[in-house]
């Protein structure tokens, strides 16, 4: 059952870990040089991996239908809290050229993998939902290279092709497998092989995005304005219509519950390189990731446990 105490007791650790990253960056236990190694490792090697074991043969994605409705909802639903936080942002007197368009991507775009999955792996173990959350990602990813990064660069210079990353390359290779059936040839040794080093990419994902809000800690004075809208339209407002579709919309459980995590998430911690890399407010998309993330400590677990029983997963 989605009980407060129970989402607790699996979202807590999830921000320890990420603490235990923040920590070690400060005492230079994880210096910045590993930094690049170990994320190209989890890239690479470690996130394909455990996308492997979770999707191929999973019964929840061996569809194109469902498969497409969970990606259509995860570009909708991103491009949806772009769009809103972009058309906010200048309530609090954020213009372009000084943040309103950094504003809008880092409130749109929730941190929808490495924070999210071992939510998902602990609250639903059952493989179908960490599956499902997978293919939800393919719309995220396509909506941050296209919507995201186009509102910094226009969307004509949009590097679109960037979505088809080796994770995201992995998932379509994945289903590939599942629809034609060829899934059924994978031997056991080496789902386990490919357990065995997924395990390894959630943790030091976690550990890294502590270490990198440490890097960006007390860079720019917090400005208030941004302090109070971010979390309200990141973990209050946009997460209406994450729920609405799971109330609504004739889903599968597991989408459902995947739509409850996500609008439950803070700003993506990747969104500040998106600022840095293509033009945009870096300092606004740091004041955003701080502050939603420190926020969701406490909504997190509050927002999984109410919508998870108002909508009965």
């Amino acid at each position: 059952m989605l009980d407060f105490a129970s989402i607790l007791s699996v979202v807590l650790p999830v921000y320890l870990t990420m603490a235990a990253g923040f920590t070690v960056r400060k005492t230079g236990l994880l210096p910045t040089e590993v930094d690049a190694g170990v994320m190209r490792l989890c890239v690479l090697l470690l996130t394909p991996c455990l996308i492997i074991e979770r999707v191929v043969g999973n019964e929840t994605v061996m569809h194109p239908l469902p498969v497409l409705i969970a990606a259509g909802l995860g570009f909708a639903l991103v491009a949806l809290g772009i769009t809103f936080s972009y058309f906010a942002a200048p309530l609090i007197g954020l213009r372009k050229h000084a943040g309103r368009r950094s504003f809008a991507v880092s409130c749109g775009l929730q941190n929808y993998g490495f924070v999210a999955i071992p939510i998902v792996t602990a609250l639903f173990p059952d493989n179908g939902t960490l599956g499902v959350l997978f293919t939800f990602t393919l719309g995220v990813e396509l909506a941050c290279w296209t919507v995201g990064v186009g509102l910094l660069t226009g969307l004509s210079q949009a590097p679109w092709k960037l979505a088809l990353n080796p994770p995201v390359l992995t998932i379509l290779f994945s289903l590939l497998l599942n629809f034609t059936g060829l899934h059924g040839y994978i031997p056991k040794v080496m789902h386990n092989t490919f357990a065995m080093l997924g395990a390894c990419a959630v943790p030091l994902s976690v550990l890294i995005i502590g270490a990198s809000i440490a890097d960006i800690w007390g860079q720019e004075r917090m400005k208030w304005s941004i302090a109070i809208l971010a979390p309200l339209l990141r973990l209050a407002l946009i997460p209406i219509a994450f729920f609405a579709a799971a109330w609504y919309l004739p889903l599968t459980v597991e989408l459902k519950r995947i739509l409850i995590v996500q609008g439950a998430m803070p700003s993506a911690v990747f969104s500040i390189m998106i600022a840095r890399h293509y033009g945009g407010h870096a300092s606004t998309a740091v004041q955003c990731v701080i502050a939603t993330t420190l926020v969701s400590i406490i909504t997190t677990p509050l927002v999984i446990a109410w919508a998870g029983k108002a909508i009965g997963v």
